[in-house]
């Protein structure tokens, strides 16, 4: 359900120390998804405690409020408190609920990537504040990503070092195109936080809403931007939207440029529907469309 930290001293990468952020902090975000929506920015605020196995992250200034407390039950927990907006509720407030299991128990989930294979690339400033800069690259099929994670920190100092802006480029190489990008601001780092902040309120819990494959994003929608796997929980959920709308391809190109398409708006989706708006947006079988299809199905004129 999130990604296990390690508690092993960082270790040297050609004569620089990996980053260490502590294992208890208080950190605000904005999460920006330009291949989603030009103005689409989720601010979300992480509160992380490693030893004592828990994590609380809010979104849209505590609009949603998510506890993954791993200490209760027998794997762990989910606690969400969201506003609902359906056919029958505009805005409800409802309590949700996820369980780990022995095979995926729940573990506190970092606003930060695990660094774990990243790699010092050089000195540069962002927003006026000389940083390091930490670079991986993985690969999966036809999909590549390259992270980036800019960071400062004191030198001989025990404090720990400060993230200021994470970001993912992805390049499929079947398309020889860049086709997908999200980042992350940090600000308002602080390595203490407060322990009645990881306590989610007493009430009646229910599960998360079918589809059940698409509980783990609505659950915990941070871990698939703070992992280092080209393949997330949102490229997952592109088979069962194949088997549900019948979709059948003719190449693997475009099979691959679908799955883009796919991917973008359900992060719109989900993104979109954690502002507590007024209304809610949905998976139909227009989620593998560009843009330009859907403008043009609308009758608009769009430039390709």
């Amino acid at each position: 359900m999130a990604e296990e930290r390690t508690t092993e001293d960082a270790t040297p990468v050609g004569g620089r120390t990996v980053p260490d952020f502590g294992k208890m902090y208080h950190v605000k975000g904005e999460l920006s998804l330009p291949y989603s929506g030009d103005k689409l920015k989720e601010p979300f605020e992480v509160w992380y405690d490693l030893e004592g196995n828990r994590s609380r992250i809010d979104y849209h200034n505590s609009t949603v409020r998510t506890f993954l407390i791993g200490n209760d039950l027998d794997y762990g927990a989910i606690y969400q408190i969201t506003p609902v907006t359906n056919e029958t509720e505009i805005q409800a407030i409802k309590y949700f609920q996820l369980n780990g299991t022995k095979e995926d128990p729940i573990l506190p989930q970092s606003a930060l990537p695990d660094l774990q294979g990243f790699e010092f690339e050089k000195m540069e400033d962002y927003a006026d504040v000389q940083c390091e800069v930490w670079k991986k690259v993985t690969q999966a099929g036809h999909k590549k990503n390259t992270y980036r994670l800019w960071v400062t920190r004191p030198e001989g100092s025990d404090s720990p070092a400060v993230p200021y802006h994470y970001e993912m480029m992805g390049f499929n190489t079947l398309l020889e195109s860049h086709n997908d990008k999200y980042m992350i601001d940090y600000s308002d780092f602080s390595p203490r936080t407060e322990s009645d902040i990881f306590t989610p309120p007493e009430e009646t819990y229910e599960e998360f809403p079918d589809p059940p494959e698409e509980r783990q994003i609505l659950a915990n929608p941070l871990q698939d931007y703070v992992h280092t796997s080209p393949v997330s929980h949102a490229h997952r959920l592109f088979g069962p939207f194949k088997e549900k709308f019948e979709r059948q391809y003719g190449s693997e190109k475009e099979h691959e440029e679908r799955e883009i398409y796919f991917v973008h708006t359900l992060r719109l989706v989900h993104s979109s529907n954690r502002a507590g708006l007024t209304f809610s947006l949905g998976i139909n079988d227009f989620a593998d469309w560009s843009k330009a299809e859907k403008a043009r199905m609308r009758g608009l004129r769009v430039a390709e």
